[in-house]
């Protein structure tokens, strides 16, 4: 008999604060994670066009929880 653990399909989420974000999402896609979003943390802009041009500043859940590969995961990022 062997038992299987709900915990194998889990996903540690990584400290991405400070890398592009084109390079942070491909990280967590890399991981598993099926449903990353970028949000722009930067009021002047309501949507993210090039991940290249923008940088990570938070992210939720915080790194170091674990989460389904199909849970939400927003990746906030500012530009000037």
């Amino acid at each position: 008999m062997t038992a299987t653990t709900a915990a194998s399909a889990d996903i540690t989420i990584p400290d991405v604060t400070g890398q592009k974000a084109e390079i942070a999402r491909a990280q967590l896609e890399g991981l598993g994670l099926t449903n990353v979003e970028l949000a722009s943390a930067n009021p002047k802009y309501s949507m993210v066009l090039l991940a290249k041009n923008w940088t990570v500043v938070s992210i939720e859940p915080a790194p170091g929880a674990t989460v389904a590969s199909g849970s939400p995961v927003i990746v906030k990022v500012y530009k000037d």
